[in-house]
């Protein structure tokens, strides 16, 4: 890559960085948040109660704290694996895309380029090498085009662009999902059959 491609590709990898935080930060927030607004309503009720004594008072203040930091703790347990998840996909990702070459750092751009807010800095594939890889929570698929029979794709416009693609290679069957434009799907297609252009599309799809 030269210098102009290589500073491109680190802030690229800041903006998805930035969206890692983003996404933990909010995470941490729910679970705060909720037991938070719990503990300031059952004080406010607290209080509302003008006549009750010492005892009483201080009973509820302890249950208020006590109960608000049991609802933290379980949202805590239940958000944690879901961050713990989540943060090693995009380490997954971030490791991925170093390893690119200048030309499929330049696929990677144009891709991210078309995306919607939602999708940017993290495409719903990576071109590389005459493959195609999709990221998913748990794991990561590399499709070698060359492996391809063929690649179904049905596209649903309803709230929204998404289209279901079914790629079938000579050992497996493989669905995914892409949503947001149909730029996506046409570009993934036209990198399928240019490598192998024995690959079946139904190629009406796009019309």
């Amino acid at each position: 890559m030269n210098e102009i491609q290589i500073n491109k590709m680190k802030e690229y990898e800041k903006h998805t960085n930035i969206r890692r935080v983003i996404f933990i930060c909010f995470c941490v927030f729910l679970a705060i948040i909720l037991p938070l607004g719990f503990y300031i309503f059952t004080v406010n009720e607290t209080l509302s109660f003008k006549h009750l004594d010492k005892e009483s008072y201080d009973s509820r203040m302890n249950d208020s704290f006590l109960y608000a930091f049991i609802i933290f703790g379980c949202l805590l347990l239940l958000v944690s694996p879901f961050i713990y998840i989540i943060n090693n996909m995009f380490k997954r990702y971030l490791a991925f895309i170093r390893t690119l070459s200048a030309n499929d750092t330049k696929k990677l751009f144009s891709l991210n380029e078309k995306e919607n807010f939602i999708y940017k800095y993290m495409p719903s594939y990576i071109l590389k090498e005459n493959t195609v890889t999709f990221f998913t929570m748990f794991r990561q698929n590399t499709i070698n085009f060359n492996d391809i029979i063929s690649i179904d794709v049905r596209q649903v416009f309803h709230k929204g662009y998404r289209a279901l693609i079914v790629i079938k290679t000579i050992h497996h069957k493989h669905s995914y999902t892409l949503s947001g434009n149909s730029f996506k799907v046409t570009n993934l297609v036209i990198e399928a059959m240019t490598v192998n252009p024995k690959i079946i599309n139904n190629k009406n799809w796009n019309y």
